[in-house]
């Protein structure tokens, strides 16, 4: 019952609080204390002493199990000990003496836990239980019994190497992501600082013509400018924004380039989903794929350019007319390739791009709430 119920509490737990209670040093010291205990039932067993009518008493097995645990965890806890100094000591020294030396030290302190293990054995079968075998094989060094307390040594010395070396690799796993995520976070606000002068200057390019046409419209262009920006400097210290964020931003955008560029654009946007209103996307991807848009294609009042924004379960489409301005080179420029990169970075998704049947078409991605937790 007590084992069952142990069983499902750690069925139950999550890595992380495994990984936290392994850690603690009385779980640390208890499973060492079962496996030494272990250990010493199996040595017990090859000792014919405690087979015969003069030692076969459950009182003389049990005491040295106790004896094997408390000397076991003495020569674990100094050959834990010798392994963490000798890793010091040879840390700058080239390969293989990293390797070797703290090996030579700790088989030699592996022969040394064994003879200390056969004297202590035989004094406590002599004192408490007037036995001289154990003295008997110790005295002759018999191959039995310092061979099997040396066996015995390695076997501890290898548990304790496995649980070492795998606490060092989850620590260097643990390194190398936060390193990665930091990199990735440095390199994204990179990204990020495109923006802001991008799109800024572009707006002030606006501004200054209209300002000598109408004092009103120059009012509400101010205004809605002002929104703009507000929307960069609020969303600047985060990775993603809701769809329903962005739209509401992109408007304040679109009502700039229908003042510039009057009928000689057209914009249609679908109306999205509950669900997709909150999924995520990297803040103003919307609004540098229109700006792109207007920047590489010919556009005229009789002759306009047609830009749709649609929506799928797992995508945001954007479409606009192909018609490259002559002279000037079709490339993905800044907007496009921050917007993929920045992808890359935050999922790895890959970001569709594509010319067909006289459209320019990208494909966004939609990203789950939950990622936003990770940023």
């Amino acid at each position: 019952m007590i084992l069952g119920a142990l069983i499902l509490m750690l069925r139950r737990m999550t890595r992380r609080q495994l990984e936290l209670l392994l850690q603690h040093v009385l779980v640390k010291y208890l499973a060492r204390i079962i496996i030494l205990y272990g250990f010493s039932v199996v040595f017990r067993s090859f000792d014919m002493s405690f087979t015969t009518a003069a030692g076969a008493s459950f009182f003389r097995a049990q005491s040295f199990s106790l004896m094997f645990v408390l000397l076991g965890l003495l020569i674990w806890t100094a050959g834990e000990r010798l392994s963490g100094f000798l890793q010091r000591r040879t840390a700058k020294k080239k390969f293989p003496y990293t390797i070797l030396l703290p090996c030579l030290g700790l088989v030699l302190f592996g022969v040394f836990a064994a003879f200390l293990f056969g004297l202590t054995y035989s004094f406590f079968d002599i004192y408490f239980f007037d036995n001289y075998e154990a003295w008997k094989s110790f005295s002759t060094l018999s191959y039995d019994l310092i061979f099997g307390a040396f066996i015995f040594y390695l076997l501890i010395l290898s548990f304790n190497g496995i649980l070492f070396y795998y606490k060092n690799w989850q620590e260097a796993r643990l390194n190398a992501e936060r390193l990665k995520r930091e990199n990735m976070q440095a390199r994204y606000d990179v990204l990020k600082s495109q923006i802001d002068p991008h799109f800024f200057f572009n707006s002030l390019s606006v501004l200054t013509g209209l300002v000598y046409k109408s004092a009103d419209l120059s009012a509400e262009y101010i205004t809605q400018l002002s929104k703009c920006y507000r929307y960069i400097l609020d969303q600047k210290e985060e990775n993603l924004v809701s769809l329903q964020t962005e739209l509401s931003f992109l408007e304040s955008y679109l009502f700039l380039i229908r003042i510039r560029h009057q009928h000689s654009i057209v914009f249609h946007i679908d109306v999205p989903s509950q669900k997709q209103q909150h999924s995520l996307l990297p803040p103003s991807a919307l609004q540098m794929l229109v700006e792109n848009a207007v920047k590489h294609n010919r556009f005229a009042m009789n002759d306009p350019l047609h830009v749709n924004i649609c929506f799928t379960d797992q995508h945001i489409i954007v479409t606009n007319d192909l018609r490259k301005r002559n002279g000037i080179r079709f490339s993905t420029g800044v907007g496009l390739s921050n917007i993929r990169k920045r992808y890359e970075l935050i999922t790895g998704e890959q970001v569709d791009i594509r010319e067909a049947d006289g459209n320019f078409v990208v494909r966004l991605p939609f990203l789950p709430e939950t990622l936003k937790d990770q940023f």
